[in-house]
């Protein structure tokens, strides 16, 4: 057992030591119940959502001899979860209990394989990148300022922010369903507080939730892992946020936002609809590819280059690097370029992805004296065109910027990684 379930089973006997009647816990069950989640492919034993119910009881229903209370100390699993806030998906407590409360757990004789749920095809692109060697290739984060601060500029955000602060610090939620929903009385007064309709107020919580700016409980909507983050203005918490929410916000159904995203990102070029026709799983692409970016292009992920191409934002990446990251994949980044020499940078411009190469130099010029570093670049080998050493000097001095040095370096120097 890893380090990391120790220490979930640890803090889940704490709390039920706490609890009063004391929940039925039994440490052997729980043990193996946190070991199949995690053999399932989990890397926090905290994220569960329906799907890895199922999941983890095919797997169970397998078990030789399945302990005793197996069911009941899955649900004080999931009432410890829900009570110290430690669910990190964006599942809905009641619908995950009720989830656990009716799954099959009856001992099976079967040895054949699980049944798998069909990938769309759609997804082959991104896990050929992730598991061919082709990529991540570094990419180049923006600071946590600038990515807070696009973050808070998106409009549907913080609206969604603005609903939680009026829940704070905790309102009921409707009874009689398994969904996570504010009761009428409290819809209404808040439609009228963010002077919008109770539908838009269902709307901006589910976002809200995502963000995790606000929690549910069985009863209760309480404010969420990042909401004293979103109020202190802590570096990155916006940003975070704004990731963790990306999917919700889109209303798009389907994997093809994450897919579409993904690939601007992996692949690091402008890219004309048309070739992100591949990695759409909607049976029309030429309708359906437009429609999610411009629902992307509203939210700052994606945004339009001057020639009618498409390319992910630096908000963009960080949310498809925040997700990547959460599922286990490593994504490297591009080290500080204050950090870098000129023979770093030159190694470096043939890694990084293309979208990456001009405001990488951009903030390599930006720390150092024109000539030095123009001699510099001259050393490492950087090749000028039609330019002999001294011209390429002075004009490097005259204008120190990305863009003088990308017309006056021959484009071999600068050649980028296929995508």
């Amino acid at each position: 057992m890893t380090e990391r379930l120790v220490l979930a089973v640890s803090a889940c006997l704490d709390w039920a030591h706490e609890v009063e009647p004391p929940p039925p816990i039994k440490v052997e069950a729980l043990v193996l119940l946190l070991s199949t989640h995690q053999d399932s492919g989990a890397t926090d034993p905290g994220d569960w959502t329906i799907d890895d119910v199922h999941e983890v009881a095919a797997l169970l229903r397998r078990h030789p001899n399945p302990p005793r209370v197996l069911r009941e100390t899955w649900l004080s699993w999931c009432d410890h979860l829900v009570a110290e806030g430690r669910l990190t998906s964006q599942e809905s407590p009641r619908r995950l209990r009720a989830a656990i409360e009716q799954v099959d757990l009856e001992p099976s004789t079967s040895t054949g394989p699980l049944p798998q749920a069909p990938l769309p095809q759609a997804a082959t692109p991104l896990l050929d990148r992730l598991s061919g060697g082709t990529g991540p290739f570094p990419h180049l984060p923006a600071s946590p300022i600038e990515l807070d601060t696009r973050a808070r500029a998106c409009r549907t955000l913080e609206r969604a922010a603005r609903l939680a602060h009026w829940l704070d610090p905790r309102r009921l939620l409707r009874s009689g369903t398994h969904h996570d929903a504010l009761r009428e009385i409290d819809t209404t007064e808040a439609a009228q507080a963010l002077e919008t309709t109770p539908a838009d107020v269902g709307a901006l919580f589910t976002i809200a939730r995502a963000a995790g700016l606000v929690r549910t409980t069985y009863l209760h909507a309480l404010p969420g892992p990042a909401a004293r983050g979103w109020a202190e203005e802590r570096p990155g918490a916006a940003a975070d946020a704004w990731a963790d929410a990306l999917t919700t916000m889109v209303a798009v159904s389907g994997p093809t936002p994450f897919l579409l995203l993904s690939e601007l990102f992996l692949g690091g070029r402008a890219l004309t609809p048309p070739e992100l026709f591949h990695v759409c799983a909607e049976p029309d692409p030429a309708a359906h590819v437009p429609r999610v970016l411009r629902a992307l292009i509203d939210l700052d992920a994606v945004e339009v280059t001057e020639e009618g191409r498409y390319r992910i934002t630096t908000l963009g990446d960080h949310g498809v690097a925040r997700r990547l990251r959460a599922c286990g994949v490593k994504v490297p980044r591009i080290p500080p370029a204050t950090k870098v020499g000129a023979a770093g940078l030159a190694k470096l411009l043939h890694e990084v992805r293309p979208i990456d190469v001009e405001p990488l130099l951009e903030r390599w010029l930006a720390g150092r004296d024109p000539a030095t570093a123009a001699q510099d670049l001259l050393a490492a080998g950087m090749v000028a065109t039609h330019h002999d050493p001294e011209d390429f000097v002075r004009l490097l001095v005259q204008e120190p910027r990305a863009a003088t040095l990308l017309e006056l370096v021959s484009t071999d120097t600068l050649t980028a990684p296929a995508s």
